[in-house]
């Protein structure tokens, strides 16, 4: 059997965070890749009679996370992207703005969750190369090195939550229909 080596895939992407929403913003720089993880968790099943010999395995879980490290020093994006921060932008110079995190309040990430979507930039990729998070939530990781040989790198980080109909995450088309 022949292998098509035109299904090996490489190259940067874009992550689009509530993607074809009201509030959609796009990550299209990053630093180190974007890393998606999907992962099941299952439970082997045993009866005496075999011992310790599985009779059968049952999916008890699945998890979907994506990494993305955003290089650009963006505040209004850093706002969307840490959940129950505040955007202040001065009233009388709009260009004075600041981020501010409350760390009083208790979080319910499931409120802040919308699709996110991670589309290839390469030149051949299609529709088919697309992943969805149907419900994905943003939580930030600030590590600033302020050197003259760092990028300043905004690490955020998307975990995947089941939707209304169940679904974690899609790979391929977005809009192909049962």
């Amino acid at each position: 059997m022949a292998s098509d080596l035109t299904k090996v895939k490489l190259g940067p992407c874009k992550v689009i965070f509530d993607a074809g929403g009201t509030d959609e913003v796009t990550i299209e720089t990053t630093q180190g890749g974007v890393v998606l993880t999907y992962e099941t968790t299952s439970r082997e099943v045993t009866v005496d009679q075999f011992g310790s010999t599985p009779i059968r395995e049952i999916i008890t879980g699945r998890t979907a996370t994506v990494e993305a490290p955003f290089a650009e020093y963006d505040i209004v994006k850093l706002a969307k992207f840490i959940p129950g921060s505040k955007l202040v932008t001065d009233a009388l110079d709009p260009t004075k703005q600041r981020v501010d995190v409350d760390a009083s309040k208790i979080i319910d990430l499931i409120n802040y969750a919308k699709k996110l979507q991670i589309i290839p930039l390469s030149s051949d990729a299609t529709a088919n190369d697309t992943i969805t998070l149907y419900k994905a939530a943003p939580t930030t990781t600030l590590n600033y090195t302020y050197s003259f040989d760092n990028e300043l790198i905004t690490n955020v980080s998307f975990k995947g939550y089941p939707d209304e109909n169940g679904r974690l995450i899609g790979l391929g088309d977005p809009d192909a229909t049962e």
